[in-house]
């Protein structure tokens, strides 16, 4: 995982643009230095010039470099106690603070319906996102016929939500993560349980989790649709069994695509800006000059006083395998950005 912080646009001119030519400019970057940054800038300008030259325009790509990290703010590193770093949290172009990490899988599921508040359940990427149907044909069975539910994280323990952990037996489901006979599903931080339609929607999800007892599944609903976050499964953004796990899971195509690109998993930790009628941030990273900077901050201090009402995700259910200490290190961050704990609605 690659989070560089040192930024450096270098422009440059080229006669094959248009009629007369124009102007062009590209990023460098680097994690060491501004110098090495504008070193990797000057590269890519005299590769997206030549680009230029034969092709006649500006190269979609400008330049081939398949994994351009992003180009995001550091705003906090995660790290475990012998000081390695487990992830951090960065703010995106939206604005919106982003827990990056390559330990713990993060599966993002868009699904129709799911609609709260001022959250669109729109599919990202061309896709239409999964209807609450597709888990009916599980949740039936599992009503009619009694199949158990996914085995709950460690008895008498407590979760990353400040929650206990199931005990064995509840009405309803031989786990009682969530069945028609109980109030609500183990660790909600919901006020009632899940509704039927959320239910549905955690199906396919429940059904991974029962046929992975070893991994610890832990599934949270957003304002669009789930989240699921998946401990134990030593797969990095890169590897086959992540893109397989994610696949499994039904996640966003996208971005299973910028998973693997930036070789990290990606959850977004406070909301959009467009959710509380906020105004989207119209400087970029880094800063021009001082007046963007000056013009950043006071974005961000409206934005922070917006979301204090707000909460991006509520845990619907725990199962599985105890997260590693390093991993648990990541949800309890995850969980206390996101406000899980608190009554609140989603954006």
């Amino acid at each position: 995982m690659e989070v560089p912080q040192h930024w450096v646009r270098v422009e440059g001119w080229s006669p094959h643009l248009g009629s007369s030519g124009g102007p062009l400019a590209v990023w460098g970057w680097s994690t060491e230095s501004d110098e090495e940054a504008a070193e990797v800038g000057r590269r890519r300008l005299a590769e997206t010039l030549d680009r230029v030259a034969l092709e006649g325009r500006l190269p979609a790509t400008r330049g081939y470099y398949p994994r351009t990290p992003l180009r995001e703010p550091v705003l906090e590193e995660v790290l475990s106690d012998d000081g390695r770093r487990l992830g951090v949290v960065t703010r995106n172009r939206m604005g919106c603070e982003v827990l990056c990490t390559d330990l713990l899988l993060i599966a993002d599921v868009d699904v129709d319906g799911l609609d709260e508040g001022a959250a669109s359940s729109r599919g990202r990427g061309g896709r239409g996102g999964r209807g609450a149907g597709a888990g009916v044909a599980g949740f039936l069975r599992r009503l009619v016929l009694g199949r158990p539910d996914p085995p709950p994280q460690q008895t008498g323990a407590q979760d990353a939500a400040g929650l206990d952990s199931p005990s064995a037996g509840r009405p309803g489901g031989a786990h009682g993560m969530f069945s028609a006979g109980s109030a609500s599903p183990v660790g909600s931080t919901g006020g009632s349980g899940p509704t039927v339609a959320e239910a549905l929607a955690c199906e396919p999800v429940w059904e991974f989790a029962r046929a992975n007892p070893d991994l610890g599944v832990r599934v949270y609903r957003t304002a669009a649709g789930l989240r699921v976050l998946v401990s134990g499964a030593a797969a990095g953004p890169l590897s086959d069994r992540a893109r397989a796990i994610l696949v499994a899971l039904d996640s966003d195509p996208l971005y299973v695509e910028l998973c693997a690109t930036h070789d990290s998993y990606r959850a977004r930790l406070t909301p959009k800006p467009h959710r509380l009628g906020e105004p989207a941030l119209g400087v970029s990273w880094p800063c021009a000059d001082e007046a963007a900077e000056r013009a950043w901050l006071r974005w961000v201090d409206a934005y922070d006083e917006a979301v204090e009402s707000w909460a991006t995700c509520r845990l619907i259910s725990a199962s599985g395998a105890v997260p590693g200490v390093d991993e648990q290190r990541l949800i309890d961050l995850h969980d206390e950005r996101t406000r899980v704990r608190e009554r609140l609605p989603l954006a």
